[in-house]
């Protein structure tokens, strides 16, 4: 994930590493996947999770194991029971079950799909071949641009992508975000790289051009699918390379609507943005300019027919999966086995599951939180954050390395950050969104419809920074720096994270520091170029930057010495950032706990004391089970260590070492001297 963070800097999607804990308090302290006869001050991972490392076992087909794992399984079943459920009730019409349902078992429903064939692309494809010339090419790319973007997408599925977001200077308004797009391969460089393995890719992308055009009775289908690939090429060329994407300064570009005449001369803008429904906004994000500037030019210069036969794949090419069953068959056979190497396609109600919580996911979180995440759980959530704010308040107080100007800011920008735990106050109203048990095709582009007019009309409102960002059902969390925001689903508010009836302690040590750990990146050298409202400018000092590094040096060094394997060790530097992390999330989670007991004394469960309970939560949020391929791809690729090694972030806790008794002789005991104390 942290190409990602440096990506977009923007949104960023962060899966938290899972803990094991059930549902009652007892069970919350998962003393049954210990192994007592380990000494903590040792080995704390293994004293935390020894039993668990030898119970379970790598299923078959995978390179890794964890808790989180099961809790992604046991939360997409879940999901699968509410949705299928929904589509078998058959609810009342225009209820949120009602939509649900019948989305699902519209997709499901292979008999009406085949029945239909190509039929309902029979309007699409007329608009196409009404296509005479530039102006009216200009208007139907306008038409289709589509709000798929979310601010990390590369590649968008029509020409361009469109994000609608506050701007990176103006907190207050939404504004328009253009994207570069149009590529049927996932990158610039499967079309631009000259070696024989992507010469070879090239190939078969242009043979299964030519089979989804065959499919759909396009003659000269291969002569079409030359044109297409060689437009494609041509788009890709004027791509800006993924490292582009690690400036966010880069992406900053703001043109005004006369801008785009005079830098992308070839489209007809006054068309395009009129079909796009977005004739009267006067100002843009453009974060890859010569990709729009590019793309442009290939409008004005490129044929018309050539055009459409590109326009025709597209089009055929984003339904594959609503038409019949050929069509998604040749999609998995490029897409699935070529590109991802999968040699079975997904059971089909997964895929029917994925489309419904794509078209319909705050609808599907709806139905999720009613059933699994109470307003207790909610509340118990949101008085944890209170908590980790509070003690961030103390620790930003205190730093030593940033200068007490920078610390006024850091505050200011505590003050305002929005932290949103389970689900959002305010869901979206499906009330106008029509969708028709047995119209698969139609339910897609009417959820299309409406998700792209609900994304044009909050150009004309003020910009929402609680606006939520991920759906309740998925195990994840959103950061976003712009604005000043973070979100935490009640897909991984849940047992093995958090139990909003179980134990504090555990709670605060595992999804408490998760959580923790996500918020110091708002006051990292990734968070820095942000201030309090998500705008960008850097309110670190130079000194600032220079303590921060020295401070860290310490924690490169410990890592250094991890060595997994007898040739491979952790690149210190290159998991610094997270490591910090994990280190401000950790001490702020146990600042918060002690917070919590309110001058009292936690209960002793299962021979435990509360401060032993927080940290063995801790360790166990990070346990993992990996052959060593995948251990080696980590540590060679990854910004995260292993999490053997994450676990001992408790080595530089003063409390931690009280708690369990860690003596100078064990093999974990750091000196005072050199526990690095940067938050």
């Amino acid at each position: 994930m942290p190409p990602l963070r440096t990506a977009a800097l923007v949104a960023i999607i962060v899966f938290l590493v899972s803990l094991g804990i059930a549902a009652t308090v007892d069970h919350n302290v998962s003393t049954q996947d210990m192994d007592r006869s380990v000494r903590p001050g040792d080995d704390f991972y293994r004293y935390a999770n020894g039993g668990w490392l030898r119970r379970e076992a790598i299923p078959a087909g995978q390179s890794s194991y964890d808790t989180r794992a099961l809790l992604v399984e046991k939360t997409s079943q879940r999901v699968r029971d509410l949705i299928q459920e929904a589509a078998a009730a058959q609810p009342v019409r225009g209820s949120i079950a009602q939509k649900v349902g019948d989305y699902y078992a519209s997709f499901m429903d292979d008999d009406a799909i085949e029945a239909k064939g190509l039929t309902p692309l029979t309007e699409e494809m007329a608009n196409i071949s009404a296509i005479t010339n530039k102006a009216s090419l200009s208007a139907y790319l306008g038409a289709t641009l589509n709000s798929e973007s979310d601010g990390l997408t590369a590649n968008a599925d029509h020409d361009f992508g469109v994000w609608v977001n506050q701007n990176f200077t103006d907190a207050d308004h939404y504004v328009f975000h253009l994207l570069q797009g149009g590529l049927g391969m996932p990158d610039r460089d499967d079309y631009l790289d000259p070696s024989n393995k992507m010469s070879e890719l090239r190939s078969q992308y242009k043979m299964h051009i030519a089979a989804i055009l065959k499919l759909a009775g396009v003659a000269d289908s291969e002569i079409k699918a030359e044109r297409i690939l060689s437009l494609e090429i041509q788009i890709a060329q004027t791509h800006a390379p993924d490292s582009d994407a690690a400036d966010v300064f880069k992406q900053n570009n703001s043109w005004k609507r006369g801008d785009f005449a005079v830098k992308a001369p070839g489209m007809d803008w006054d068309a395009y943005f009129n079909a796009a429904g977005v004739a009267g906004q006067a100002e843009f994000i453009v974060w890859q300019p010569s990709a729009v500037t590019g793309t442009s030019a290939l409008v004005g210069s490129e044929g018309i027919d050539q055009w459409k036969d590109y326009l025709r794949f597209h089009l055929i090419e984003h339904y594959a999966s609503v038409l019949p069953k050929a069509f998604a068959a040749e999609d998995f056979a490029f897409y699935g086995t070529i590109l991802s190497g999968m040699q079975q396609p997904p059971d089909h109600y997964k895929n029917a599951i994925a489309a419904t919580n794509g078209a319909l996911g705050q609808a599907v979180g709806q139905l999720y939180t009613q059933r699994y995440f109470p307003p207790e759980a909610k509340a118990r959530a949101q008085a944890m954050v209170g908590d980790l704010i509070a003690a961030y308040r103390g620790r930003i107080a205190n730093l030593i390395w940033m200068s007490p100007q920078t610390k006024k800011k850091a505050l200011a920008k505590l003050a305002a950050l929005r932290i949103g735990v389970g689900y959002p106050d305010r869901w979206i109203d499906y009330s106008t969104l029509d969708v028709v048990r047995g119209d698969a095709f139609g339910n897609m582009h009417r959820a299309e419809s409406f998700n792209r007019s609900r994304n044009l009309v909050k150009l004309r409102q003020p910009a929402d920074p609680d606006e939520w960002r991920i759906d309740p059902q998925i195990v994840g969390a959103v950061i976003m720096f712009s604005p000043n925001a973070e979100f935490f689903s009640a897909g991984i508010l849940q047992p093995p994270y958090f139990d909003s009836q179980g134990d504090a302690a555990s709670n605060y040590g595992s999804a408490g520091a998760g959580i923790a750990h996500e918020i110091s990146h708002s006051f990292d050298e990734l968070g820095n170029i942000y201030d309090a409202h998500g705008r960008l400018g850097n309110w670190w000092t130079a000194d600032d930057l220079a303590n921060y590094h020295a401070a860290a040096v310490k924690l490169v060094a410990q890592f250094d010495r991890d060595c997994p394997l007898s040739d491979l060790c952790v690149i210190g530097k290159r998991v610094l950032g997270e490591n910090i992390a994990d280190l401000a999330g950790l001490l702020a989670a146990h600042d918060a706990y002690v917070l919590s007991l309110k001058g009292k004394t936690d209960a002793v469960i299962n021979g435990l004391s509360g401060e032993q309970r927080f940290f063995l939560a801790f360790a166990q949020r990070w346990r993992r089970n990996q052959d060593e391929a995948a251990l080696r791809r980590q540590i060679i690729t990854d910004h995260h260590s292993p999490g053997e090694y994450r676990s001992d972030t408790v080595r530089n806790v003063e409390a931690w070492y009280k708690a369990y008794d860690v003596a100078p002789s064990d093999k974990l005991y750091l000196k005072p001297e050199d526990r690095v104390g940067i938050w």
